[in-house]
């Protein structure tokens, strides 16, 4: 008796043709491969921020010419995480009743995993102005916009780029608060939320301008080309305009910008009760406050809130850097398709941007700071070919487990854990967890 014929396959070669699979699955429709690219290319830039390899290109006392990761990257990073967040909640299709409300739940999901993540990073003392916190901020106050259609995103946004950075520059003008002022709108949450690195005056328009664009067919060559023409222009108009108003020459490319509004705002008399540290900053000022709000420069607090340098948080940076960040976005839509196999592995970083990102945050707080177990690799006042090797080892590094990782397993490990919470948030009462 003959026993019927079976393919054996052993584990080796299923393993394999799991990975010849995922290679030729991944990165297509209808996920779009483009924006993982962008989302990718913005990791890279920040790690070079962090790492400083503007003095690899630049030098010490040359032009700022690399301060293009400086600010860009982040931005860019916005305007995906606004294209992906639309993704999520129905792309083109607006979602309504059920799918809304379980939009929004999934959202506070993500929300509070997001924020989780990024205070554990920040415990790290990396140094490293962690992102994630701002995001998970963000996403909780995207809740109530995820019904909008494309038009009120896009005019809010621009309504929020306008008038957000002046708005703030003069509330904190007229309250005479600053860095570190127990006094005024300067607290700790104001320092975190509008005066800190990532300020939601800057991070709320992009990520709702991003909103827009994921509501439109980016699948369609012709959208692309569009954004990539509309960036530029964009980009033209905000950074020369920016340099205009400020007076300044390729003031988009003077490397960090993000001055306090409150010390520019603040002339030299009025300014030494409220900086941090001097005689009078931990008592209560005995001048009257139309004496102290006369010393203020409110010129200056204008020219902040209209800045172009990189982490300004002005509007003209703010319309710029968007453009910058739309031109990013539409040459990697179009690049994405005749470019696969070559993007293939930016997109995989790009597809699991948590763990990527918690991964370098990591690995810095282990070889730069605390730990410093190889400080010299990142170093502002050293040799800046080293940093710039260090930078192009932690592209490396992520661009060869990342693919890895995504032909193998598929989705992120901390992108899996997100998901996994924004379900169970999202399940209906009384169901319970299965």
């Amino acid at each position: 008796m003959s026993l019927p014929s079976t393919s054996i396959v052993r584990p080796a070669e299923s393993a394999r043709r799991s990975a010849r699979d995922r290679w030729g699955c991944f990165g297509r429709p209808p996920r779009l491969m483009g924006i993982d690219v962008a989302r990718g290319l913005a990791i890279f830039g920040m790690i070079g921020a962090h790492v400083g390899i503007s003095w690899m290109v630049a030098g010490p006392d040359g032009p700022d010419l690399a301060a293009i990761v400086q600010g860009r990257s982040s931005i860019l990073f916005a305007v995906v995480a606004g294209i992906s967040v639309a993704l999520a909640t129905g792309r083109e299709q607006l979602p309504r009743g059920e799918a809304l409300r379980s939009a929004r739940l999934r959202m506070a999901g993500r929300a509070l995993v997001v924020l989780a993540l990024g205070l554990a990073l920040e415990m790290l003392g990396s140094g490293i102005a962690v992102i994630l916190p701002i995001y998970g901020i963000l996403f909780l106050i995207l809740i109530p916009f995820l019904g909008l259609r494309r038009r009120t995103l896009a005019l809010t946004a621009a309504a929020i780029a306008v008038a957000g950075p002046t708005v703030v520059a003069l509330l904190r003008a007229v309250t005479l608060s600053g860095a570190g002022i127990p006094q005024g709108i300067g607290g700790t949450a104001v320092d975190f939320l509008i005066s800190g690195s990532y300020p939601l005056t800057v991070w709320l328009p992009l990520v709702l301008a991003g909103m827009a664009l994921g509501r439109m067919r980016l699948d369609r060559p012709r959208t692309a080309a569009v954004l990539f023409g509309s960036g530029v222009g964009l980009a033209a108009l905000g950074y020369g305009l920016g340099d205009a108003f400020n007076g300044t020459v390729r003031g988009w490319l003077s490397g960090w910008g993000s001055v306090s509004s409150s010390a520019s705002a603040l002339s030299s008399s009025g300014a030494s009760s409220l900086v941090p540290g001097s005689s009078s900053s931990m008592g209560p000022d005995g001048r009257g406050y139309l004496q102290r709000l006369s010393e203020v420069d409110l010129g200056a607090a204008l020219s902040q809130a209209w800045g172009v340098a990189p982490h300004s948080g002005g509007t003209w940076e703010i319309i710029g850097s968007g453009g910058f960040a739309l031109a990013v976005v539409g040459a990697c839509l179009l690049l994405a398709r005749p470019l696969r196999a070559l993007l293939l592995p930016v997109a995989a970083v790009g597809s699991m941007p948590l763990t990527a990102y918690t991964a370098h945050v990591v690995s810095f707080a282990v070889l730069i700071s605390p730990l410093g177990l190889a400080p010299d690799l990142s170093s502002w006042d050293g040799d800046p070919a080293v940093s710039g090797w260090f930078w192009i080892g932690c592209v490396v590094v992520l661009l060869v487990g990342c693919t890895m990782w995504a032909l193998s397993r598929g989705r992120g490990p901390l992108e899996s854990v997100t998901a996994n919470v924004a379900r169970r948030v999202d399940l209906p009462a009384g169901s319970g967890a299965r």
